[in-house]
């Protein structure tokens, strides 16, 4: 169950449950050949402003449909063909963003290498294009070719993770991240450093710089996220205290050749900027605080702040999935954005049921209440989730 209430940051709301099945079927009669097939059902109920439609609904569809030839735990490789979920890292470039109703699939040849502390994934992927009522495909052209890696021995306590991917889209088709401007032909090149020091204190950092050309404009974007974490292993709710900060280019003179508007590329995208989801990696600034606790076993909570900014207010403001979301205002006074306050519980019954809950709001600050009719945004939730 959901609720947006403020949605376009005007005095709309809409409430609305969702359902989603999944149900598998994994066939391995060798050590060395997998073959899968799962289907999903995904649907929105009492509904008003948000669409019956991806990503809230898409009846019964092939979520993934693979062969898989080799084993991961086996030997040094395996090889994957047809649809598949993908997963790299912190699925802060590439993920199935479960979160959703719908979440994300991929079309996919893939060749994996992996050695004690050696992972290599090389892939040509192209990302479904969901449609409700028929059987999704992708698009033609709208393609992305990668290696992604991780060496866990490189560091002590620490994964690095290495990439490199590079994206073309049809200029003929009409996707959020080419913005109606032609032709993509985008190389993204970065790394991911996670790990843990001594005291109990941890860290992520990740950042990508990208190049190439989107019509008749030369790439030049970046973006970064860092993150640090202490963890009181002797309190009684061992509570994480962590601080964190984002950003991702925008481009600052839209007139000109340049286009600095990052690329968010495939995220995992909840809670990457914020837990409502208001925000992707682009064209943005994030301030985030907070702290994660366990009480007991089976409960954890999460209480969260960020502080949001564009990067230039010369360029728009872009949804998680990263799409528009708002036009530049480059007359607005001030460039930011809001504050968020997260509230969030999860409940783990057993290793089959879990049950979560929680409550965000974001105040809205000056760019939003010039920019758009200033309605602060509420989004409580609640799920529960029965694996069997």
């Amino acid at each position: 169950m959901e609720s947006q209430n403020g949605l376009g940051y005007a005095p709309v709301n809409d409430g609305y449950d969702l359902t989603q099945l999944r149900i598998g079927m994994y066939i391995q009669p060798t050590s060395w050949l997998e073959i899968v097939g799962v289907t999903q059902d995904s649907r929105v109920f009492f509904n008003h402003h948000v669409a019956t439609a991806p990503p809230y609904q898409n009846i019964w569809d092939i979520r993934e449909a693979y062969v898989k030839l080799g084993s991961s735990s086996e030997g040094w490789v395996d090889f994957v063909a047809g649809r598949q979920m993908f997963s790299f890292g912190d699925e802060r470039v590439i993920g199935p963003s479960d979160w959703s109703n719908m979440g994300r699939t991929f079309d996919t040849v893939r060749v994996d290498l992996h050695h004690p502390g050696v992972n290599v994934s090389i892939f040509a992927a192209s990302v479904i294009n969901a449609i409700d009522g028929q059987i999704d495909h992708h698009i033609e052209g709208d393609n992305i070719y990668g290696i992604y890696s991780g060496f866990s021995h490189l560091i002590p306590h620490a994964t690095v993770e290495p990439y490199l991917l590079w994206r073309v889209a049809p200029g003929n088709v009409s996707l959020p991240e080419t913005v109606g401007h032609g032709h993509m032909n985008e190389v993204t090149g970065g790394a991911r450093l996670a790990g843990t020091l001594p005291v109990n204190f941890d860290y992520d950092v990740e950042m990508n710089k990208q190049t190439g050309s989107l019509g008749h404009y030369s790439i030049d974007a970046w973006a970064g996220h860092w993150n640090a974490g202490h963890t009181f292993v002797n309190a009684r709710t061992q509570p994480r205290l962590f601080a964190e900060y984002n950003y991702a280019s925008g481009t600052k003179n839209p007139n000109g050749n340049t286009w600095g508007t990052h690329d968010q590329i495939y995220p995992s995208s909840h809670d990457k900027m914020d837990f409502a989801d208001q925000f992707g990696w682009r064209n943005i600034r994030d301030i985030r605080a907070g702290v994660d606790e366990k009480v007991g076993r089976k409960w954890t909570l999460t209480e969260m702040v960020d502080d949001f900014w564009l990067a230039t207010k010369n360029d728009a403001v872009y949804g998680s999935s990263g799409a528009l979301s708002i036009p530049a205002h480059p007359g607005t006074a001030s460039s930011h954005l809001g504050a968020e306050l997260d509230l969030i519980a999860e409940y783990k019954q057993s290793g089959h049921v879990s049950y979560g809950f929680g409550f965000c709001h974001l105040f809205t600050g000056q760019y939003l209440n010039e920019a758009t009719p200033g309605k602060a945004y509420n989004y409580p939730f609640s799920y529960v989730t029965y694996i069997f």
